[in-house]
């Protein structure tokens, strides 16, 4: 089987149907695995309780652009803080993974003369689901 590398770049990134991997520069779905350990007398036993995942993602901000994903971010944080929002990621490979976050408020503010950036960890609600083509 030939190498197959996959970057960044060969990523779509879709939030409320709308594509955002344009203001994007890192986004990883990492999973932090719940494990109870018990001190038995023959030693220690391990229970996996639950699976907790969140999406993070370093970005560029685009406050005041037509379709603006820190706008969308902070009325939807704003409005509905407890109302999942849909996402994806589509690899060039054609793998999918799908998820729903809750939102998050994003940093207003910036440093000379950098670009505007901010980073977001966003809890997953469930378990993410994935198609592999």
């Amino acid at each position: 089987m030939p190498t197959t590398i996959i970057t960044g770049r060969d990523l779509v990134l879709t939030i409320a149907t709308v594509n955002y991997d344009a203001q994007s520069t890192s986004v990883t779905l990492v999973n932090a695995p719940v494990i109870t350990t018990f001190q038995t007398l023959d030693g220690k036993a391990y229970k996996h309780i639950d699976d907790q995942w969140t999406l993070n993602m370093e970005l560029l901000a685009d406050w005041g652009v037509a379709s603006s994903l820190f706008e969308a971010m902070w009325t939807a944080a704003d409005s509905n803080p407890n109302t999942t929002l849909a996402v994806s990621l589509t690899a060039i490979t054609g793998a999918v993974f799908t998820c729903n976050v809750f939102p998050v408020f994003p940093t207003v503010g910036g440093t000379a003369p950098d670009a505007q950036t901010d980073s977001w960890a966003m809890l997953v609600d469930g378990k993410p689901a994935e198609t592999f083509s």
